[in-house]
């Protein structure tokens, strides 16, 4: 055979040996065109979360987030809010808010694109749409509850209430006092000033540029921080000498107790407020340090559906129990569930007893808090022999007070307590029905307060405030108290009270860990509320997709 041919037909043979034990892949060409599917539709597969929101988003009365648009049509072409609203939803139930990472998966990802129709609209135009529908976007809320409750998902045999902090979008060292605001409300004009005569120079200044046209700027926030210090003039010395004055002019005499001084002997820190997000107040975390953000509440059902959602700037949750409460009602109203409202629970932190007394219409279980006296300790053997030296007479209270280290008021309230002149030495305060019947005495002027002071091992203040309690039909705490706790104790309300906690807190678990929002994006009590509140209707969205059947 020809050489030449041979050596052909041994290199096709190698070639096809090697081809035979090549691996089977697909192609890889990325120069290959595509024609790509006829409708973005097909671009996910069937119940992603994705086309139910767009579903939701056909339910859900829209109108209001058009009437902004003109009707003759004139004017450049806006993107319908349906869509930016559906993109917006989808974002704030995946985890995501910030209108640039928004703008950025509108080209890159696939679920936005169908979303968006394929249209881009840009970080500013998502931010504007978000700031401009502010309250309609609050609202959303409400219609998303009605959808639940549509499905059956709302069963308000037990609801927990709880709040948690959250972060606003400023600065804890951006706090100023009255006279710092004071200050830089000059500096601040001075600079705009300066600058303005930089900027044109002899001309008036009409053609004023939008960063200080606009009335978000940091020189309102300053005004709108040193407002809110005015108003709060009732903390000041002469704030509290003028309400006296009006208040003894209603009365037509002279207040007794102790006037206010200049000087307290506990002086308060000077209030500040923030120059960024003046609505915002600095929280504590329960030891753990403090952070300059809001008090967001949250009501939830035992299957995790928010029915209330309400923004709150004051630290202490008792004072948010009865606008929860009351949100609660009216949102269950207006989203058409009539079933009334079971059991209410809430932790220590909500109560008072006036939030304990409250009508609700519902039974009322709320974790009490032992009074100081309660929780006090017994003092040392030690300690109780100089207080018996006291109560003879041996020693006086400031004396004492030296020798233990401790205040002479202490000294003399403990005393009372363990070594009363008349009767046997109390541990603990008398029971509200030990100490009722003296107390009735005194409101009859059978007894004194001093004496009445003495018998029940109490201050006179706070005798002084039982009779007026009494003279005034007003619940009295330690009974409101004990008759909670008795409450709490029945086998069939301490189980409803052990549900609290996984009804409550997984729902502030998804939002901080899962969805990430520990930190609000918006700045004022209106526009962070509207916030929050889109974030509990996106986390009863979420509950009502995964209740979907599967298509």
């Amino acid at each position: 055979m020809n050489p030449r041919i041979l050596t052909v037909l041994l290199a096709f043979r190698a070639t096809w040996d090697h081809l035979s034990m090549a691996p089977n892949l697909l192609s890889c060409d990325r120069d290959q065109l595509y024609l790509m599917p006829p409708s973005v539709r097909d671009w996910l597969p069937e119940g992603h979360l994705a086309f139910f929101v767009l579903d939701v988003v056909e339910e859900l009365d829209v109108s209001g987030f058009y009437d902004r648009f003109r009707v003759d049509g004139k004017g450049g072409a806006g993107y319908d809010p349906a869509m930016m609203l559906a993109v917006l939803l989808y974002a704030y139930a995946t985890g995501e808010r910030s209108s640039r990472r928004i703008e950025r998966r509108l080209r890159e990802d696939v679920a936005y694109r169908v979303l968006a129709a394929n249209h881009h609209p840009d970080h500013s135009t998502l931010a504007r749409f978000r700031q401009r529908n502010e309250a309609e976007i609050a609202q959303l809320f409400t219609q998303v509850l009605a959808l639940c409750v549509k499905a059956g998902l709302v069963d308000t045999g037990l609801v927990a209430i709880d709040g948690t902090k959250m972060s606003a979008n400023a600065s804890y060292f951006a706090n100023m006092t009255k006279e710092e605001l004071a200050k830089a409300i000059l500096d601040e004009a001075a600079r705009t000033d300066a600058e303005e005569d930089e900027r044109f120079g002899d001309k008036r200044g009409d053609e004023l540029p939008e960063q200080w046209a606009n009335p978000k700027d940091r020189r309102s926030r300053i005004k709108e921080a040193f407002r809110q210090l005015e108003e709060e003039t009732t903390l000041d010395y002469e704030g509290r000498m003028a309400e006296r004055a009006r208040k003894e002019k209603e009365l037509g005499k002279k207040l007794t107790g102790p006037q206010p001084t200049k000087t307290p002997a506990h002086p308060r820190s000077p209030r500040k407020r923030n120059v960024t997000d003046p609505d915002s107040r600095v929280m504590p975390l329960n030891g753990k340090g403090v952070i300059q953000g809001y008090n967001p509440q949250a009501a939830s059902t035992e299957g995790h559906i928010i029915v209330a959602a309400e923004l709150s700037n004051c630290p202490n949750d008792a004072r948010n129990f009865v606008p929860v409460v009351e949100a609660m009602k009216e949102n269950l109203a207006t989203a058409g569930h009539d079933a009334g409202i079971g059991t209410i629970l809430a932790d220590a932190g909500y109560w008072t007893t006036q939030n304990a007394t409250t009508e609700t219409g519902s039974n009322l279980l709320i974790s009490t808090i032992s009074p100081r006296y309660r929780r006090a300790p017994r003092p040392s053997d030690d300690k109780l022999a100089v207080l018996q030296r006291v109560s003879k007479g041996e020693l006086s209270q400031r004396k004492a007070g030296e020798i233990l280290g401790v205040s002479y008021t202490w000294i003399n309230n403990m005393s009372k307590r363990y070594f009363p002149p008349e009767g046997e030495p109390m541990a603990v305060s008398p029971t509200f029905e030990v100490r009722l019947p003296v107390i009735e005495k005194v409101s009859r002027g059978e007894l004194s307060m001093r004496k009445a002071a003495v018998q029940l091992g109490v201050s006179v203040p706070r005798v002084k405030e039982l009779v007026h309690r009494l003279e005034n039909g007003l619940p009295d705490p330690d009974q409101v108290r004990d008759q909670m706790n008795a409450k709490l104790a029945e086998e069939g309300n301490k189980a409803l009270y052990k549900r609290r906690t996984p009804m409550i807190e997984p729902i502030f678990g998804d939002i901080k860990f899962n969805r990430g929002y520990r930190r609000f994006m918006r700045r004022g009590a209106s526009a962070v509320g509207s916030e929050w509140r889109l974030i509990c209707a996106t986390n009863n969205l979420l509950k009502l997709w995964r209740s979907a059947p599967a298509s």
